[in-house]
């Protein structure tokens, strides 16, 4: 088992990376065994995707940061902030010149998420409201026509702002989850769709931070996008989420959902002693099949139906269910029917504002939700209404 050292800044892949003072440049060169351990160097910044390789049962490979300073950031956008990229159309519109990989679901102007994503240029009336002519394509398979970015600004976006990212479908996830891996104190942000997608047995991601997750068009037509922090699609085993940060995801921070017959009940889903700032439609998403020996337990939640998700929504905002209220801290649904053995521990959590939304909201069976034990829970804050089974407590 080795620990190799990163350092995109400082290294030098002649190196044999195994000590902090001989760091190699790029991980991607690595013969990785099971066991082993990528540590990248504090403040080291990468934009790009983080790809990683699954190990075995109990040697899974650990992706994790030294040294002092910020975590070590993956990062999914582009930076448009040279004036020279923005074109004046007139009437305060203007036309971002420079190539984009994907359509656009979302601009992070200096640091914050306060553009708003428009359906058609018509629409771009009011400062940092944007359109791609291209949204919802990459959910086809692929962007096939021209594209056209437009941006409203009183003055060149470039000359406003300090710094803007463009947040595009290029991206559409910043690691590929595989089984048998720990990442950890690692940070993810701007990624188009997801920051972690995937399935698996053995994965724990604990001290990580997620950031400015999602936007994209999912349906132009419905006027839908997406976009969740972490996603297990269809298969999850001996999972763990622990001790991450999350702030501004598009939908769900943490989810586990995969309809049809090849989806697996998922087992020992933990997810704890996490804070989970702003999202647009839960702290934790669980839909299509009850899970077996798993919990949701001293978490911290605010915020939720709010932020970048709600820039040019009416409440309830759009989604698979609206009219229903979207912007709860817990949301479970497309549940039909209980597991074989079945059981969801929701304890020991703080919930705060969900101001137009739920601390829990249920459209699942009642079967199911016999299923899920609430214990211990702090309810607190603007939170409309509290639902479970369908009714108001």
């Amino acid at each position: 088992m080795k620990k190799y050292y990163i350092d995109n800044v400082c290294g030098n892949d002649e190196n044999d990376g195994l000590t902090e003072s001989t760091p190699k440049k790029d991980y991607k060169k690595l013969c990785l065994c099971a066991g082993d351990c990528v540590a990248f160097r504090c403040g080291n910044f990468y934009r790009e995707q983080l790809e990683i390789t699954g190990g075995e049962d109990g040697a899974p490979i650990i992706y994790s940061s030294y040294g002092k300073g910020e975590k070590p950031i993956f990062c999914g956008s582009i930076n448009v902030s040279n004036e020279d990229f923005w074109e004046d159309m007139g009437g305060n519109i203007w036309r971002l010149g420079c190539p984009i990989n994907g359509d656009v679901g979302n601009f992070v102007l200096d640091g914050e998420c306060c553009a708003t994503f428009r359906y058609s240029r018509d629409e771009l009336v009011s400062q940092a409201d944007f359109w791609d002519s291209r949204q919802s394509e990459g959910n086809k398979g692929k962007n096939f026509s021209p594209q056209e970015i437009f941006f409203y600004s009183d003055k060149n976006p470039a000359k406003k702002y300090n710094s803007i990212e463009c947040v595009s479908y290029g991206t559409r996830v910043l690691v590929v989850l595989k089984s048998n891996v720990i990442i950890e104190n690692l940070s993810f942000m701007n990624s188009g769709v997801h920051a972690l997608a995937g399935s698996g047995k053995n994965i724990t991601v604990r001290g990580c931070d997620f950031k400015n997750i999602g936007g994209c068009a999912w349906d132009r037509e419905l006027k839908i996008r997406f976009g969740n922090g972490i996603e297990f699609w269809q298969y999850g085993e001996n999972i763990t989420v622990e001790n991450c940060g999350f702030k501004n995801i598009y939908d769900s921070c943490v989810t586990h959902q995969g309809p049809g017959e090849n989806t697996v009940t998922a087992r020992n889903f933990v997810c704890r002693n996490n804070r989970f700032d702003t999202y647009g439609m839960a702290a934790f998403e669980y839909r299509d099949k009850m899970p077996i020996d798993s919990c949701f337990s001293g978490n911290e939640c605010v915020n939720a139906g709010c932020g970048f998700a709600m820039l040019g929504e009416t409440v309830p905002r759009r989604s698979e269910i609206w009219p229903q209220p979207m912007g709860h801290h817990i949301f479970l649904w497309r549940i039909e029917n209980e597991s074989d053995g079945g059981s969801l521990l929701i304890n020991n959590n703080r919930f705060l504002d969900a101001p137009v939304g739920a601390a829990i909201y249920s459209i699942i069976s009642s079967k199911a939700e016999a299923q899920i034990s609430l214990k211990d829970n702090v309810y607190e804050g603007e939170q409309a209404i509290r639902i479970y089974s369908k009714t108001l407590k």
